[in-house]
């Protein structure tokens, strides 16, 4: 065999007792850069589980072995649905025909019930029935990739057939490119649905994914800004058209003039074909669109585009309706175009005309009706032409401008930050408790109010045990988030502040704390970061952190958040060794500083 797929391949029968042993260690990996989330409903994963119960052949599980010997994972390439399925059956979050697995059956989920990690639910399926179950192998083929193009190649030949992918997710498959990342980390912020890294373990993926129906993981599909707001469906979503507007909206903001809208014109600038054959020369359309990026410079266009996101979502937050009744879009369910053309028209009034918003409600009420009036876009199928398109949003700009102004350059925007990067910063910490910890403030919320040197203290040694992960490894503390409804319940009975709330996060500012402090939010800052420069800090950690300490506005509350970056070598914090493990920060054992320090010692012989 040859070609970019050529690999040494097996096929492995293992039971489900023994491919649940592995998931629970994190032998499963999905690589985020290709795989799509988690879209089975629950009738889906009942069917699965029945045809085990059954004793029917299901489809084989193809995964690549990654890592070196006595440290090997699966990154899974086809099967992702089926062994979640399997594995959240075990774990009892559905029953199959009444009953729920016994969870006594297999020793993994005895121990974990045990440890009160899971919970029995009733009826319980006959035992005998559990262990059979648990018993039954299924097939999985290996494979060892000769590089991750040979695992993406393959990913798209097995989704390419038939209709079991969308043609946007094909596109994002089968492509390695700075636009493909572009759109894929721009969608999962929109989505709220980030990860820290491209691979996360299969145990995390319930996560990050779209709730379906009758489940209750993940994040909520009617949260989402596009469904929330009548830009899209549920289903358009789960299939992943939400990347394709992105996509659309992406290569306006750097194509000059506008393209045309379309399927041939989305292929081209991916580089994309359904042939099984490489093209040996990319499109003209693929290297502008690289030579774009690359000019604009990816993370500042990121940054761009999530602010323009943030504006507007600040202008339609001024109103009771969502998007696609306010412009009055019409019936449908659905209005991308028309979020199209006030996107680009709002990112140009940002970026290129160099304004910003004044008013944001004025802007909310000048978009009421447009749809039906400056606005017109063609509904159906078909490509958007470059012309129209640029009439709707020259109308849309037009309409605008009233609320806009010349943007000033006294105001020092450098130290905030913007409400949708606190979410996947906040969405990140789901995923990676390690790197992040959150606190209410620094004043206690006890009577008579005062400065609480031990949470301040507790705070720097976070600070300090999270550089002790690793050179460049980066981790963050906010301040102004409730540790839980408790202390959020004492903030609003204290201080008349109801908690903001992101998922299961209780924001409360601390703009309240400036308050009781008798200072204003810039006086506050002021001495937060001079509080921090003098504090028990390594002193060159100290100016990193103020350094790069942000204010982050989000629905009205400030937000303080401390960020850290690792530095060469492990930092000490009151003459003691910390580190992290898991959300808890504790003194490292003399006996085990060479783990610490190894670290660092590895990074160095690496470079």
């Amino acid at each position: 065999m040859t070609g970019p797929a050529a690999s040494e391949l097996s096929v492995r029968s293992e039971s489900i007792q023994r491919v649940y042993g592995l998931y629970r260690k994190d032998r499963f990996e999905v690589n985020r850069r290709y795989q799509r989330k988690l879209v089975w409903g629950v009738e889906e994963k009942q069917r699965l589980i029945d045809s085990i119960i059954k004793d029917m052949p299901i489809p084989l599980f193809l995964v690549a072995e990654i890592g070196k010997p006595g440290d090997i994972s699966y990154e899974l390439i086809d099967g992702m649905q089926r062994f979640n399925a399997i594995f959240s059956f075990l774990e009892n979050e559905f029953p199959v025909n009444g009953f729920y697995f016994d969870l006594d059956a297999l020793a993994d989920t005895k121990a974990l019930k045990d440890e009160g990690m899971l919970i029995q639910r009733q009826p319980v399926m006959d035992r005998h029935l559990s262990v059979e179950l648990s018993n039954y192998t299924v097939a999985l083929s290996v494979f060892r990739p000769a590089s991750s193009a040979s695992v993406d190649e393959v990913f798209r030949r097995i989704n390419s057939g038939g209709k079991r992918l969308s043609r946007q997710e094909l596109r994002q498959a089968g492509t390695v490119s700075p636009l493909a990342d572009l759109v894929r980390i721009v969608s999962s912020r929109i989505r709220t649905d980030t990860s820290p890294s491209n691979n996360v373990p299969l145990r995390v993926m319930p996560k990050l994914s779209i709730t379906s129906r009758d489940l209750s993981y993940g994040v909520l599909v009617d949260d989402i800004f596009w469904v929330k707001e009548g830009v899209l469906r549920r289903e358009d979503v789960r299939e992943s058209l939400d990347e394709q507007v992105v996509l659309d909206i992406l290569i306006d903001c750097l194509i000059d003039p506008f393209p045309n809208t379309g399927t041939r014109i989305r292929d081209a600038y991916y580089d994309f074909s359904d042939s099984d054959q490489p093209e040996d020369v990319a499109t003209k359309e693929s290297m502008a669109i690289a030579s774009a990026i690359n000019a604009y410079g990816s993370e500042r266009l990121e940054n761009h585009l999530m602010e323009a996101y943030d504006e507007i979502r600040e202008i339609l937050a001024t109103q009771d309706k969502r998007f696609s009744s306010l412009i009055e879009a019409g019936s449908g369910g659905r209005s991308p175009r028309y979020f199209h053309a006030l996107f680009l028209a709002v990112f140009e009034l940002l970026f290129k005309d160099r304004m910003r918003i004044r008013d944001h409600d004025l802007a909310a009420r000048k978009l009421k009706g447009i749809g039906q009036g400056a606005l017109s876009v063609p509904a159906g199928g078909g490509d958007w032409a470059r012309d129209a398109k640029r009439n709707s949003v020259d109308a849309v700009k037009g309409v605008l401008r009233a609320a806009f102004e010349e943007s000033g350059t006294t105001e020092d925007y450098s130290k905030y930050g913007w409400a949708s990067q606190l979410e996947t910063l906040l969405g990140n910490a789901v995923v990676e408790q390690q790197l992040f910890d959150c606190k209410q403030g620094f004043y206690t919320l006890s009577t008579p109010r005062s400065f609480d040197e031990a949470s301040f203290r507790k705070i720097c040694r976070t600070l300090t045990a999270m550089a002790n992960a690793g050179p460049g490894v980066v981790g963050h503390v906010v301040i102004g988030i409730a540790d839980n409804q408790k202390d959020a319940a004492r903030v609003k009975d204290l201080d008349g502040v109801t908690a903001q709330p992101y998922r299961h996060f209780q924001i409360v500012g601390v703009e309240r704390e400036a308050k009781v402090a008798g200072k204003s939010l810039n006086d506050y800052w002021t001495w937060l970061t001079q509080r921090l420069t003098s504090s028990q800090l390594d002193p060159a950690f100290a100016k990193s952190v103020v350094a790069s300490a942000r204010l982050f506005n989000y629905r009205s509350r400030a937000v303080v958040v401390l960020k850290v970056v690792g530095a060469n070598q492990p930092l000490f914090f009151e003459q003691k060794l910390v580190e992290r493990l898991g959300s808890e920060t504790v003194e490292v054992l003399h006996t085990d500083y060479m783990r610490i320090y190894s670290r660092f010692t590895s990074a160095d012989n690496s470079n």
